[in-house]
């Protein structure tokens, strides 16, 4: 795990109250909503200095898709 994936769980896991995040988890499954979304999507940029792209969150809300975002936005 790099950085990245260390941000995005530690964030994840407290927007969303959880202990043991599962990639395959999905934000909307588990209580997330909109406004949260934006929320921890902020939350992780504003940590790690990079854009991540909200519109794929929004149409696939699984953890390893918000992961795949974060490394993805650091490497640009």
């Amino acid at each position: 795990m790099d950085k990245a994936d260390d941000v995005v769980l530690a964030e994840w896991c407290d927007v969303l109250d959880v202990d043991v995040p599962k990639v395959d988890d999905d934000f909307f499954e588990l209580g997330g909503n909109s406004l949260l979304a934006v929320t921890l999507i902020e939350r992780i940029e504003s940590r790690l200095g990079v854009e991540v792209p909200l519109e794929q969150f929004f149409m696939d809300g699984r953890l390893g898709t918000l992961l795949d975002g974060a490394r993805s936005a650091g490497a640009r």
